[in-house]
């Protein structure tokens, strides 16, 4: 059956590479001229979903971003402007409102002249040659095009000159390709000749793009080929530059750029994954993965709604950048449909789903919590709302000021934390900040002009190591110490579905200003109120508290204070230009309504803030919540701790102790972040390590010692999760028959084991366990598509053999411990150990019973002991606890090398190793 499976795909293959790859270079370069020429022509096709909505949104007037810029070209063609075109170019193929010696280095506006080209040759290849409504209309054309050619306008900035001009002509010179002279291709030949190849990240990919349309306007096929492979040697991840280990985009060094560089990638790769569809220049299965991850794993975090997290755009806040920028991504996904698989084109259209309308009126469907180790940014999703915080560290840099771009945005890495219900509610709001009160970050109070990173360097780094969070994928804990321009503060939040806890401690500086720690600053959307006597008051301008703990309600979003502070709300019309952050801009007042909140910090130091967040409740909901339930157990420069029903949060900035309830005290000997979870005597943790410089974290849970080990071919920074103690519920009985049907409501107590030699994959093994007061009852179900073992009947041919371990030792040092090694057919090996390594074979588990199962790709051991024997060999605590391992080996071939180790707990050992105390955890019977 085998042997005609891949006789069939052999088959199969060879009819597909004749389909595909028969034409000749010619015919392909041709289907790659079609291919393109009909993305330019449909992308104005206002039938589709996200044109619509993007016809719905006046036109910008200035653009320096080249996504806004190729977004703009999707819009149904406007006939009236193009008319005015035709009507208002000067004879010698000039536009008058168009400057020519601008010396910009952003939103250089001698680029409206290609632009306005680009947008005439669309139309004309779309109307064709018959077009009759202007018989000016190729002549328009061809004197703007000589224009350009006779005098060659160039920018300061070196972007325009060899990426952005190619960018934008190549497409108008290759649908005007058979209408231009001979003289014409010469000169549309030396505007391409501006791009070669060269530089890294996306700047690559867009001149090895310019590249290729040069390539395909002379009919080069090697030169066509050479520009494909550069570009696709940009499809990967582990550089230091482009796609992250954790699915965000780096450029201009270790500096998250979703909104920027990022966003121009995946919108350039997802274009050619489409443009080159059925031609031999396709992406592979790996490429096309890559792309798909980067949008799934990464980009449908980011997006909320329809519009683009603030803490995403960095430095390119652009007058409605969060909708186009939204609007780029979905169009991005639609392209990587057409060459993406089932399973990716199912997760492809939830995000357009989840976006863009219509939407589910159950809020949304992708919810969650994600830690952006590489980038130093959480980003939590509720089915209501959405929550994001950035930081930066000496690893990551917060922010940049480029071109003019982000005058302002010097603290916007500092924490900055925003708040979505709509997505809006940061929309269009930056000429009306106070920039040091960005929302989320501690600063200074003062008049004084916003430092740029230019006044202190290429970039101004928070000077701290001690940046990261730890999340299970549902609630997490986010800190940073915050350490920069002279202010000192450790800073935290917690997110669940409920709320945003943050917190600060340690909060000081060396300067004679005052510190204030910004809660929000938002559009205005309906009235701001305090809460004062149980009554509801308007903030009409400026309210200032002191030292009370209040509460305020704006859109839909409530603001708790959790401890009495000096706090200062405002609600107030504001005026401000565009230009004052962003140079590309023409000076030109707007105005505005905003409100803002923030905590005035008294000079004594170190001062401290706790508040609440909210979010998507009413008023009455914000009034009457109750904070009882969250308990701050610290919240100073050593530690800050909470509990809320049965998890707790901590955040260590040096090793200590803290009691976490009545029965359990926590040890922290390593700084770190993490949460640990209670239920029904099992103890799980989430753990990572925000200096990014530790290969384990170190703890004591009661007497138990735990090492969390870095799991080798693990991020530092990510997160580790493990479940130490687990617990054996009381049962009526089990039959120990090698069945499941008994287990039914029996809670798994270990799910997967985690090869830590390997990679730290983590299997699909489960192990649960339980009691009846005479017997312990255990049982393994084994996902295994190789399952090997031994047919002789001796002990010893089980480890040559799959099979599962446990360990009981009497201690925690496992100076005298007992072993089990059983294959899938339950053959047993079994023997008392001292350590280390020293093996009684000829010892045995009295009363030990078996029964299995092997299926097709999967086994069950199931088993009991009775807790007699347990408790004769000494490995049974008198509070019922014991300490325990649970192991597998997994082959995969016939040699002895060829095999997996797997564990519940990660050892602390370069090499396989079970038979070190470090790879046991705690049973305990309930």
């Amino acid at each position: 059956m085998r042997l005609l499976t891949n006789t069939f795909l052999l088959a199969a293959f060879l009819f597909l590479s004749v389909k595909v790859f028969s034409q000749t270079p010619q015919d392909e370069l041709e289907q790659i001229r079609q291919n393109y020429t009909r993305s330019l022509i449909d992308s104005n096709n206002d039938s589709d979903l996200l044109n619509r909505i993007l016809a719905g949104i006046p036109p910008e007037t200035e653009m320096s971003d080249q996504v806004v810029v190729e977004l703009h070209q999707r819009y149904p063609f406007n006939l009236d402007k193009i008319k005015e075109y035709m009507d208002d170019i000067n004879e010698d193929g000039s536009w008058p409102d168009i400057d020519y010696n601008d010396t910009k280095r952003s939103g250089w506006d001698a680029k409206k002249h290609a632009d306005r080209i680009l947008e005439l040759a669309k139309l004309y290849h779309a109307e064709g040659p018959s077009c009759t409504w202007s018989p000016r209309f190729s002549t328009v054309i061809h004197q703007a095009l000589d224009y350009w050619f006779r005098t060659k306008p160039v920018c300061k900035n070196w972007w325009y000159n060899e990426i952005g001009i190619p960018k934008t002509f190549g497409p108008a010179f290759l649908l005007l390709r058979t209408q231009m002279r001979p003289d014409e291709l010469k000169e549309a030949v030396k505007v391409m000749d501006n791009a070669r190849f060269g530089m890294t990240g996306q700047n690559k990919v867009w001149l090895a793009g310019n590249v290729l349309m040069k390539g395909l306007l002379l009919d080069d096929y090697d030169l066509v080929k050479a520009a494909r492979d550069t570009i696709m040697s940009e499809i990967t991840t582990g550089r230091e530059e482009g796609i992250k280990s954790d699915w965000s985009f780096h450029q201009h060094g270790p500096q998250q750029q979703f909104g920027n560089y990022g966003l121009a990638y995946l919108g350039e790769m997802s274009f050619y994954s489409e443009l080159f569809a059925g031609t031999s220049f396709a992406l592979n299965a790996e490429q096309q993965a890559i792309l798909n991850n980067l949008l799934t794993e990464g980009y449908r975090w980011i997006i909320w709604r329809g519009y683009m997290d603030v803490n995403a755009l960095d430095r390119q806040l652009f007058h409605n950048a969060p909708i186009h920028k939204a609007l780029a991504i979905g169009n991005a996904a639609n392209s990587l449909k057409k060459g993406s698989a089932p399973a990716d084109v199912e997760k492809l259209d939830a995000f357009l789903n989840d976006n863009f309308p219509p939407q589910s009126s159950d809020g949304a469907v992708f919810t969650g919590q994600k830690h952006f180790w590489d980038s130093d940014q959480t980003v939590h999703r509720a089915p209501a709302w959405m929550a994001s915080v950035k930081m930066a560290s000496q690893r990551v840099i917060g922010t940049e000021l480029v071109n003019e771009d982000n005058l302002k945005g010097f603290y916007m890495g500092d924490g900055a934390t925003y708040i979505y219900r709509h997505g809006d509610e940061y929309l269009n709001v930056f000429p009306f900040w106070d920039w040091r009160k960005i929302p989320g970050i501690t600063s200074y109070e003062s008049d004084a002009p916003v430092p740029s990173p230019r006044s202190y360097g290429a970039h101004t780094r928070n000077e701290s190591s001690f940046v990261g969070g730890v999340t299970d994928g549902h609630t997490g804990m986010t800190a940073m110490v915050l350490n920069r321009d002279g202010v000192h503060a450790r800073k935290a939040w917690i997110m669940t579905d409920d709320y945003v806890l943050c917190l600060g401690a340690g909060i000081k500086t060396d300067s004679t200003l005052s510190l204030t720690t910004s809660i929000d600053q938002r559009k205005k959307r309906g009235e701001l109120f305090y809460l004062e006597n149980n009554r509801w008051n308007t903030v009409n301008g400026t309210f200032t508290a002191t030292g009370k703990a209040l509460r305020f309600y704006h859109d839909s979003t409530g603001y708790i204070l959790m401890q009495p502070s000096n706090s200062v709300s405002i609600s107030e019309k504001r005026s401000g230009s565009w230009s004052d952050f962003m140079g590309s801009y023409t000076p030109q007042t707007v105005e505005g309504e905003v409100v803002s909140l923030y905590i005035c910090h008294p000079k004594e130091s170190p001062a401290s803030y706790q508040y609440l967040i909210l979010p998507a409740v009413s008023a009455d909901r914000t009034a009457s919540f109750c904070t009882d339930d969250i308990r701050v157990l610290s919240n100073d420069e050593n530690m800050q701790a909470v509990g809320i029903d049965n998890c707790f949060y901590i955040t260590a900035y040096q090793a200590g102790n803290i009691r976490l309830a009545d029965d359990m005290l926590l040890e922290i000997q390593t700084l770190g972040i993490y949460m640990l979870s209670v239920e029904n005597g099992a103890i799980r943790v989430e753990a990572s390590d925000p200096t990014h410089m530790q290969s384990s974290l170190s703890l004591k849970i009661n007497d138990y010692a735990l090492k969390i080990m870095q799991p080798a071919g693990q991020v530092s920074g990510q997160s580790i999760s493990i479940t130490p103690v687990i617990s054996a519920p009381l049962v009526k009985h089990i039959s120990v028959d090698g069945k499941k049907d008994d287990w039914a409501q029996i809670p798994v107590a270990v799910s997967g084991l985690i090869a830590p030699w390997d990679g730290a994959v983590k299997d699909q093994t489960t192990f649960s366990v339980c009691h009846d007061r005479k017997n312990l009852y255990f049982i393994y179900e084994v996902s295994d598509s190789t399952i090997i073992y031994n047919n002789e009947k001796t002990e010893a041919s089980v480890g040559s053999s799959d099979r599962i371990e446990f360990f009981f030792s009497k201690d925690t040092t496992m100076t005298d411990y007992y072993c089990a090694e059983i294959d899938p057919h339950g053959k047993v090996m079994d023997y008392h150990a001292k350590f280390y390594r020293k093996f009684n074979f000829d010892w045995n588990f009295k009363g030990l019973k078996l029964g299995t199962y092997v299926g097709k790709n999967t086994y069950i051991v199931e088993g009991s002991i009775p807790l007699k024997t347990l408790e004769d060999m000494g490995v049974i605590s008198p509070e019922g606890e014991m300490c325990f391992g649970v192991y597998r080996a997994d082959y995969y071939g016939p040699e002895e090398e060829q095999v997996i180790w797997s564990s519940w707990i990660i050892p602390d050992a370069a090499d396989p190793d079970f038979h070190i105390p470090s790879s046991l955890g705690v049973l305990k019977l309930r």
